[in-house]
């Protein structure tokens, strides 16, 4: 839950107010896909 509020994805609050448990490890799982995404552009575009 931590890493979610330090890359800005979501507030202590709204994590303890808003999101189930269920929730917020999807948020997480988003997160963690959209930053292997990039990290494989960046990747790709060091190569060419």
């Amino acid at each position: 839950m931590y890493t979610l509020i330090q890359n800005n994805m979501a507030s202590m609050m709204e994590l303890n107010e808003y999101y189930t448990l269920d929730e917020a490890l999807k948020l997480y799982a988003l997160m963690s896909m959209r930053i292997d995404i990039e990290n494989g552009m960046m990747e790709e575009i060091k190569n060419k």
